[in-house]
């Protein structure tokens, strides 16, 4: 079987490109022919047999992913022999990935959001109008044989907003690489963070990991945080990613609060911040399935997160952390945030969310994902796919 899997642009920083890393190499040890279709490719190493570059214009930005999708479009046409299996809205992808969730739901949500917080949301029209576009012809194009969704939501969305079968599209949870977050490792990655940040004791350490700002809920994150420090409890909060900090640093800042925030871009290692913290926080508007979160909770860390994360759909509320009804809930935030300063209810969450996580291992969800390319490949070529079983 060959698998061609198109992804615009690989960072080794990105939670999707490191589970997209981790199936690709997964399926190469199954015996499938791999190849990754991208724009770029940072870092320096690569675990799939080989990716080849989909060369795009910088150029007008708001059509960068049209480019990109009629660039695939044309290398599928002279390499038909290959599975095309999209992470992007991809017209004429023959199996789609729907791991950014549906981008008409998430416009919808963010129409109904109040106007001081939709204005903030709503930039680059332009590109929502493409990616609108690119997402409707994908889902309605006659080449399509499958679709996966990374959470029950997900499917419900994308059956509603274009018709799409209901089964035709199956539901596969994100899996995550638990041997990435070894126990064994949690009390020396703690000292190190606390030396490297010059953080003591006594101080709990809360986590964000993720890139786009104000989708994931950074500026609900930095009131919670003024509202914490306003009761004199001791905290940090390290936010991973890529963003503009400059509007958070300089809220936080002019209320007094600006030594709980730090902001530290896009980092290697990450594996290293997760087991080093204490718990993690990721109050988001609209994600489809949180492979953050996902890899807090692998790493032992209590989540607080709203009931848009698809990931919620692994865990209770109150069982392996908390699950925020309202995004901008800023005093229930702030409230579970000092909960949370509690060191046996952190060890009681965190072990709950080690377990939970314990139930999408990366292989079981990596089987899944095989199983519906290998029916898709059937349907393709009327032929079995020869996969063989998964290692372990």
């Amino acid at each position: 079987m060959r698998i061609a899997l198109a992804r615009y642009r690989y960072s080794p920083h990105g939670g999707a490109e490191r589970y997209l890393d981790g199936l690709g190499e997964r399926l190469r040890e199954a015996g499938a022919d791999v190849r990754i279709l991208s724009s770029s490719w940072e870092g320096a190493e690569k675990t799939v047999s080989s990716w080849e570059r989909i060369r795009v214009p910088k150029w007008p930005a708001s059509l960068r992913p049209f480019l990109f999708a009629q660039a695939v479009g044309r290398w599928a046409r002279a390499h038909p022999e290959w599975l095309l299996f999209s992470w992007e809205r991809l017209p004429g992808a023959e199996v789609v990935r729907a791991g950014d969730g549906c981008h008409a739901e998430w416009l919808m949500r963010k129409r109904a959001l109040k106007a001081r917080h939709a204005a903030a949301l709503d930039r680059l029209r332009p590109l929502n109008r493409t990616h609108i576009r690119l997402e409707r012809q994908m889902f309605l194009s006659e080449k399509l044989l499958a679709v996966i969704a990374n959470s029950a939501r997900g499917k419900e969305e994308i059956v509603r907003h274009y018709g799409v079968p209901a089964e035709n599209v199956s539901v596969v949870h994100n899996g995550v690489d638990l041997s990435r977050f070894p126990a064994a490792k949690r009390e020396e990655a703690r000292a190190n963070l606390r030396g490297r940040f010059a953080i003591s004791e006594d101080e709990t350490v809360f986590l964000f990991v993720g890139s786009g700002f104000a989708r994931k809920g950074v500026g609900a994150l930095t009131d919670a945080a003024i509202a914490l420090a306003r009761t004199g409890k001791r905290f940090r909060i390290l936010v991973v990613g890529k963003g503009d900090p400059r509007p958070y640093m300089n809220r936080a800042a002019a209320s007094g609060a600006g030594s709980a925030l730090r902001f530290l871009g896009p980092v290697s290692g990450a594996e290293e911040f997760y087991l080093g913290s204490d718990a993690f926080v990721f109050p988001t508007v609209y994600e489809p399935f949180s492979n953050a979160c996902l890899e807090a909770m692998a790493a032992g860390l209590p989540v607080i997160t709203t009931g848009t994360n698809g990931v919620t759909e692994i865990f209770r509320d109150g069982d392996a952390g908390f699950v925020l009804a309202d995004p901008f809930d800023v005093p229930a935030l702030a409230g579970h945030m000092e909960e949370l300063l509690d060191p046996a209810l952190r060890m009681r969450m965190g072990t709950a969310a080690r377990e939970a996580a314990e139930r999408v291992p990366l292989e079981k969800k990596v089987g899944e994902i095989l199983g519906v390319l290998s029916r898709a490949w059937e349907k393709k070529t009327g032929k079995p796919s020869g996969q063989a079983a998964l290692p372990g």
